[in-house]
């Protein structure tokens, strides 16, 4: 007699890999490219694979592991397109997206996007808007003959890419897509200080002496034009 009964997927598998033992744990199917999801974790022992299989598996039950592995690209359009914001705001939001965050991070997976990456980036940024590293400066492009010039990013400008990308992954853990939001854990660029510039006892004094004197030049003017 045929064997009528299902097949149930197995939950979870460990095998040799390297010098210790890969675990992969089946979590779903991706609502948006329709494939399957998997989970992985590495361990050194077998004994370490089981406890971590474990751990993912109660992930999977628990609903806490992302339900879909969307890019970065696709997180931040769709922020976009919710985030209530004003025409300027939206503007600036668009442009800090294009021009910095998908061209670093727009292929990436959401849930693979780590507080590491964002400081190192804001790093990178903080030292050069190229993210060269200092590697290209004072050296000619080969394509545009010109010659690159690092020029930093300042702290605010970068606190703006900080405080886009926050929200962004907050929405897509209410989402679903990343389990953590990263950004909350990642630190931006330090608030400038103000660098305010008093002015010198003799400077105020003059101040002063300008002040009362212009009112009596105007009014000494207007009795002469009287006269």
């Amino acid at each position: 007699m045929a064997n009528t009964k299902s097949k149930r997927r197995q939950r979870g598998s460990i095998r040799p890999n390297g010098a210790g033992f890969q675990v992969r744990v089946y979590a779903g199917r991706d609502p948006l490219t329709k494939k399957d999801i998997y989970l992985h974790e590495q361990a050194e022992t077998e004994t370490g694979a089981e406890k971590a299989r474990t751990k993912l598996l109660h992930q999977v039950d628990e609903n806490r592991h992302p339900k879909t592995q969307v890019t970065m690209s696709f997180l931040l359009d769709r922020w976009l397109g919710v985030a209530e914001l004003d025409e300027t705001s939206y503007e600036r939001a668009e442009g800090i997206i294009r021009n910095y965050l998908k061209p670093t991070f727009g292929d990436l997976k959401a849930g693979k996007l780590t507080a590491e990456m964002l400081e190192l980036f804001y790093a990178r940024l903080r030292q050069c808007q190229d993210q060269c590293e200092g590697r290209r400066n004072g050296k000619t492009d080969p394509k545009t003959k010109q010659k690159h010039v690092c020029e930093p990013l300042a702290a605010n400008s970068v606190r703006k890419i900080h405080f886009i990308l926050r929200p962004a992954l907050n929405r897509g853990l209410r989402w679903g897509y990343v389990t953590t939001n990263v950004a909350a854990l990642a630190e931006p660029p330090s608030q400038p200080k103000p660098n305010p510039d008093p002015p010198t006892p003799e400077e105020a004094a003059l101040g002063r002496f300008v002040r009362i004197a212009e009112p009596l030049a105007r009014e000494g003017a207007r009795r002469v034009r009287r006269l």
